[in-house]
C-alpha cells in the first residue's frame, strides 16, 4: 500500500518574516519561503536572488589538481594522444564532451570511449584500457567514475598509460594509482565544495589547464551548459558553486542552446527560452540516458561534439525513439515491481530487493526510483546480466544508502555511488542472504520518523495572494533542486471547477478556484496520483492542497500551474 505523506508546515521566526518582507517588498508567504532557507536580509536576499554573480572557487584548491593541469598541459604540448573514459550517464557524457570540445579547441588529439552498460558494466573497465593501448594512448582520464579503479588503472600504468580520475562519488582514504585523482569527497581534499557532479569537476580541470596555459577563464566557461544539465539529471544539491554553474549554464543555453540541446528540444516540441531546471530533469536527462539504457551513450557524446546539423537531428531523434521505447518498458516494469514488492513488504518491513532475470538492465535504476517512493524503502532493483545480478540502489529522503550498502559488503562482488543512489552487482547464489542482510542494515539505520514520508510545506497561501509581483519574485528562487527545492505552499478550502481529466491512465489534471466560487482558475497536474482518484470524483467536496508553482509553456503560450504534491479532503 502507498504511503501516506506527513504534512509539515514550516514556522520561521514572524519578527524575521515581517521584516524581510518589508525590505525587499515582497508578500509574507515569500517571505517566510526565503526565511525558511535561511535568508534574513536585504543582502542575503540580493545574494541569493543573483546566484550566476557569486564567483568560483579556484580549481587549484582540489587535491592534485596542479598536477594534473600540468600533466595534460604537457600531453597538448607534446601531440600525446589522449583519451576521455565516460560514464553512460549524462554526468558522464556532458563531462566526457566538455573535455572532448575543450581539448580539440586548445588542438589536442584527443578520443573518447564510454562502456557498454550490458557488457562491460558501469566503472573504468580492462577492455576500454586495451583500446586505449591498441589507439595508442598515453594518457586517460576519466569521468564521473574512476574512484574505485584500482586494478584497471594498475593495468594502464603496466601498459605505460598515465591515468587522472575525475570523479565525484564517495571515497575511502585508499585510492587508486593514478597520476592525480580529483574528486572533491576524497578525504584528504580541501575544496571548499563537496557536491559537484562528475562533469562539474572535468570543467574544474579545464579551468585549471586554462590558467595553467595562461588562457582566459571563458575559454572553459564556454561548456556550462553542458554542466548545468549534469547538475540537474545526477541530482547534486542546487546550491553555493553548484547553484552559480547552473544558473549560468541555464542562462546560457536560454541565449545561445548548442547545436546537440537545440535538436533534443526540437523532437521534444519544447521551446528552450523558458529553460528551467525542471526542463533540463524531465525533457532532456531522460533522452540523454535513454541511449545508455537502451542502446550504447557513444550516441550522445557524437551529439553533444558534432557541428553537423543534419547528423544532429538524426541523432536527436534516434534518442527520442529511444525514450519512447524505455518509458514502455518502464510501465511494465514498474507494474511488475510493484506487485512483488507489496509481497515482500510483508516478510521484510524496512527494504526492498527485487529480481527478475529478464528485467531491462537500463530500466532498472528507474523503476527502483518508482518503488521506492511508492512504498518508502530504501529500495534496488536487480536483473541478471553476463550470469550475475546486477541493479541499482535508490534512496528514501534523509538516508545513507550507500552506507547500508557497504555493511552488506561481503554479499557483493561491486558496488559505489552515494547516499541518494548506487549500483551493485553479486552472484546469483548470494541473493536471499544480501536481502536479509540489506534488510537489517536498513532495520538498524531507518529512523521511525523516516518510516513514513515527510512533505515539507513552507507557507499557507490564498489563491488571491498569486499575483503577478508574487510569481515574479518566485520565479527568482530557480535554480532549483536538491537543497533549494521549489518552495512548496498549503491552500486550504478550494474546490474543483470541472470534473477530473487522467492523462495515460496515471496522471491527474485537476482545475481548482477558491472556495467562494469567484477568482481565478488555476489548473493542477498530479503526476503518478491516479490513486486519488475515487476521492476526486466528488467535486462538491473542498479540497486541502500542498503544491508548488510553476509555468506552463504550450504552444507558445505561457500560463500557470500548480504542481500538486499531495491532497486531501478539506477539514475546513
Amino acid at each position: 500500500m502507498r504511503k501516506h505523506y506527513r504534512w509539515r508546515l514550516l514556522q520561521p521566526d514572524s519578527e524575521k518574516v515581517f521584516a524581510l518582507a518589508r525590505a525587499i517588498n515582497a508578500s509574507l508567504p515569500i517571505a517566510k519561503a526565503l526565511c525558511n532557507r535561511g535568508i534574513f536580509t536585504f543582502d542575503d536576499a540580493k545574494r541569493f536572488f543573483r546566484p550566476e554573480e557569486a564567483p568560483l572557487h579556484s580549481p587549484f584548491l582540489m587535491r592534485d589538481m596542479q598536477h594534473a593541469a600540468e600533466r595534460l598541459s604537457q600531453a597538448i604540448e607534446r601531440g600525446e594522444r589522449i583519451m576521455i573514459y565516460g560514464d553512460y550517464d549524462v554526468d558522464g557524457t556532458t563531462g566526457t564532451a566538455l573535455l572532448l570540445l575543450f581539448l580539440r579547441e586548445l588542438g589536442a588529439e584527443v578520443l573518447f570511449y564510454i562502456n557498454d552498460r550490458f557488457k562491460e558494466g558501469y566503472g573504468v573497465a580492462r577492455s576500454g584500457i586495451e583500446y586505449a593501448h591498441e589507439k595508442g594512448v598515453s594518457l586517460i582520464i576519466s569521468v564521473d567514475c574512476g574512484i574505485t579503479a584500482f586494478e584497471p588503472i594498475k593495468y594502464a600504468q603496466s601498459l605505460g598509460i598515465d591515468f587522472i580520475v575525475c570523479d565525484h562519488h564517495e571515497s575511502s582514504l585508499e585510492r587508486p594509482p593514478a597520476l592525480a585523482v580529483l574528486d572533491p569527497k576524497r578525504p584528504d581534499c580541501d575544496y571548499p565544495f563537496k557536491e559537484l557532479s562528475g562533469c562539474g569537476v572535468a570543467f574544474k580541470l579545464a579551468e585549471a589547464v586554462c590558467t595553467v596555459r595562461g588562457l582566459p577563464a571563458e575559454r572553459a566557461y564556454a561548456y556550462l551548459d553542458l554542466v548545468a544539465a549534469a547538475i540537474a539529471a545526477d541530482i547534486v544539491p542546487a546550491l553555493g558553486e553548484n547553484r552559480t554553474l547552473l544558473a549560468r549554464g541555464i542562462a546560457q543555453t536560454k541565449k545561445n542552446p548548442r547545436l546537440a540541446f537545440s535538436e533534443i528540444f526540437n523532437c521534444a516540441r519544447y521551446d528552450s527560452s523558458h529553460l528551467s531546471t525542471s526542463d533540463l530533469v524531465f525533457i532532456v536527462a531522460p533522452r540523454i540516458n535513454a541511449a545508455g539504457r537502451m542502446d550504447h551513450a557513444r550516441q550522445v557524446v557524437e551529439l553533444l561534439t558534432t557541428a553537423n546539423g543534419d547528423l544532429a537531428a538524426h541523432l536527436a531523434l534516434t534518442l527520442e525513439k529511444l525514450n519512447t521505447e524505455r518509458r514502455h518498458i518502464d510501465r511494465q516494469m514498474t507494474e511488475e515491481a510493484l506487485r512483488d514488492a507489496e509481497r515482500l513488504l510483508s516478510i521484510y518491513p524496512s527494504s526492498v530487493v527485487l529480481y527478475k532475470p529478464d528485467w531491462h538492465l537500463g530500466v532498472v535504476g528507474i523503476v527502483a526510483s518508482r518503488i521506492a517512493e511508492h512504498f518508502y524503502v530504501p529500495t534496488i532493483v536487480l536483473t541478471e546480466a553476463n550470469g550475475v545480478l546486477k541493479g541499482s540502489a535508490r534512496s528514501i529522503a534523509d538516508f545513507d544508502l550507500y552506507d547500508a550498502i557497504s555493511a552488506c559488503k561481503e554479499h557483493l562482488l561491486q558496488f559505489g555511488g552515494h547516499a541518494a543512489a548506487a549500483g551493485l552487482s553479486l552472484p546469483i547464489t548470494s541473493l536471499e542472504a544480501f536481502r536479509a542482510a540489506f534488510e537489517r542494515a536498513c532495520a538498524e539505520r531507518l529512523k521511525m520518523e523516516q518510516r513514513n514520508p515527510e512533505i515539507v510545506i513552507d507557507a499557507e497561501l490564498r489563491l488571491e495572494e498569486i499575483t503577478p509581483n508574487f510569481l515574479a519574485v518566485l520565479k527568482r528562487f530557480e535554480p532549483c533542486g536538491p537543497g533549494n527545492r521549489h518552495p512548496v505552499f498549503l491552500t486550504r478550502g478550494v474546490r474543483q471547477t470541472c470534473s477530473v481529466q487522467v492523462m495515460k491512465n496515471e496522471h491527474l489534471r485537476l482545475h481548482l478556484s477558491n472556495s467562494h466560487s469567484h477568482g481565478s482558475i488555476y489548473p493542477a497536474v498530479g503526476f503518478h496520483f491516479a490513486h486519488y482518484l475515487d476521492m476526486l470524483q466528488d467535486r462538491s467536496r473542498p479540497l486541502d492542497i500542498v503544491y508548488s508553482i510553476e509555468e506552463n509553456c504550450y504552444n507558445g503560450q505561457t500560463s500557470v500551474q500548480f504542481r500538486l504534491r499531495d491532497v486531501q479532503l478539506s477539514s475546513a
